[in-house]
């Protein structure tokens, strides 16, 4: 213990925010360091070398106990533990990943994928650019950073932490499937699981997220067979005045599954839907007067929204209804130039976004049903990934905490989502072996994740630190709260 343990809490943070100010050019650095080892886990790229780096990191912090966790194939995950001196102390899982998305297209990079380099972007200034700058190593270092930060200036880690840093986020989270429920014994003593992130829009509006929307996500095919069409190979375009085509065939299967307003006609596909509760919508109210849903239409260059919908209706439908999307269709010949053929053979990509509480596997079942009804029993699925939806109690302290550190940095005007539309493996956590609360938070803006040129910026980094530092302390003022009253 040091000397601070006479200061207030509010006292403590404006020592640990001077710490950081301090202390931030070698933490730039060292997020600059992870970036420029690459971590292409659908490549199968530097994925052990960067495991390797994060598990020194953690050891860093003074843990005796982190390895990397290993499976005959994918990437390890890293596992580490660094424990209060104080023995009344919390536990909270840290979640996050260093695995990163492939750097292609190259020639669309202003500065190589890997390079960190340090540029100015245009409206947010000097800012790294690299790949996974962002998502997610940057937030992943500055985690590290911000405990380094406390135990400066506390003199000793105020919560016991438990390290979960997987390298397979990007190409569906296999290992950690594994993981989870074979360490199930040894995480069952966290209170909750923060993620760390850059969660600041382009306005500078930062948020909570809650939870996340599941996804399954499937390939269906259509093949030649008894019902008509080519077999095994493609045959001339001639043909088809009087051999079948595949592709037809699925267009007009696709036909039936869902009408011209949206609307998904699988039988029973909103039968589990369970609708937004009390809460939901009083977050969903806060959510209506901080959401920009034009500056989202101008982003993403859309003229208009499903159904000229707007206000209540539109962010209800985004965020608690279900959507059935298809991601591409391929099949045939789509190169240069002419060539006709009849195809023996189209696929479709689709996934659905799920709400609470719906079933990946049943609704893939559902949808085979549907189109064998339709008379379309030749529809096969090629492939198929479930993830399941996750919810967290706005209510618990960890959410608690991450709330009152954006509001009092001054976002009161901060983003709180119930539910976000994107999906993860949160549910890990949520739903399927603890049932504690999936927060994930930090201030920084960052963008072009997962494109060329993806940045993040340098003040925002800093920021990034300190909304961690923060988020600790209003977790532990929640606890000397209750202490207090008990």
């Amino acid at each position: 213990m040091t000397a601070t343990k006479h200061l207030s809490l509010d006292e403590v943070l404006t020592k640990l925010y001077e710490h950081i100010d301090e202390n931030f050019d070698a933490y730039l650095e060292d997020i600059r360091t992870l970036v420029r080892q690459p971590s292409v886990a659908a490549q199968d790229w530097g994925i052990k070398e960067a495991a390797t780096m994060v598990r020194d990191m953690i050891q860093e912090l003074g843990s005796t106990d982190v390895r990397l966790v290993e499976y005959e194939s994918g990437s390890p995950v890293v596992y580490g533990r660094v424990t209060s001196e104080n023995p009344d102390a919390g536990t909270l899982i840290v979640y996050c990943l260093y695995d990163v998305q492939p750097p292609e297209p190259l020639e669309e990079w202003n500065v190589e994928p890997f390079s960190a380099d340090i540029v100015d972007v245009a409206g947010y200034g000097p800012s790294v650019v690299g790949r996974g700058v962002t998502n997610s190593k940057g937030p992943l270092v500055n985690f590290f950073s911000a405990v380094k930060s406390m135990q400066a200036v506390l003199g000793y880690t105020p919560l016991n932490l438990i390290f979960v840093i997987e390298g397979e986020e990007e190409v569906g989270s296999q290992n950690l499937k594994k993981f989870v429920p074979e360490y199930a014994e040894e995480l069952r003593a966290a209170d909750g699981v923060y993620l760390p992130g850059l969660r600041q829009d382009e306005n500078g509006k930062p948020k909570v997220l809650l939870g996340n929307k599941g996804i399954a996500y499937f390939e269906l095919e259509i093949k030649g067979g008894d019902w008509g069409g080519p077999r095994s190979v493609d045959i001339h375009g001639m043909n088809g005045a009087w051999v079948d085509n595949p592709v037809w065939r699925l267009v007009n299967a696709l036909s039936t599954l869902r009408s011209p307003d949206g609307k998904v006609l699988v039988k029973g596909f909103y039968d589990d839907v369970l609708p937004p509760g009390a809460t939901d919508r009083q977050l969903l109210d806060r959510l209506l007067t901080t959401f920009d849903t034009q500056m989202f239409a101008d982003r993403a260059d859309v003229a208009r929204f499903m159904d000229g919908l707007e206000g209540r209706a539109l962010m209800e439908k985004f965020l608690f209804t279900p959507s059935f999307n298809i991601d591409g269709i391929y099949g045939g010949y789509t190169g240069p130039g002419q060539k006709t053929i009849v195809p023996y053979r189209v696929r479709v990509k689709i996934d659905v976004r799920m709400v609470p509480n719906m079933n990946g596997d049943k609704i893939i079942s559902s949808v085979l049903d549907h189109l064998a009804e339709h008379g379309f029993p030749e529809v096969t699925v090629t492939f198929s990934e479930v993830t399941p939806f996750s919810k967290s109690d706005p209510d618990s302290d960890l959410a608690q905490a991450a709330v009152s550190a954006m509001d009092k940095a001054g976002h009161t005007n901060g983003e709180i989502w119930p539910i976000y539309p994107g999906s993860g493996p949160a549910y890990l956590f949520t739903n399927e072996y603890f049932k504690i609360p999936f927060i994930a938070y930090g201030l920084g803006h960052g963008g072009l994740i997962h494109a060329p040129n993806e940045y993040a910026v340098v003040e925002g980094l800093k920021d990034n630190i300190k909304s961690v530092c923060a988020t600790f302390i209003e977790y532990l003022r929640i606890a000397e709260a209750k202490k207090g009253n008990n």
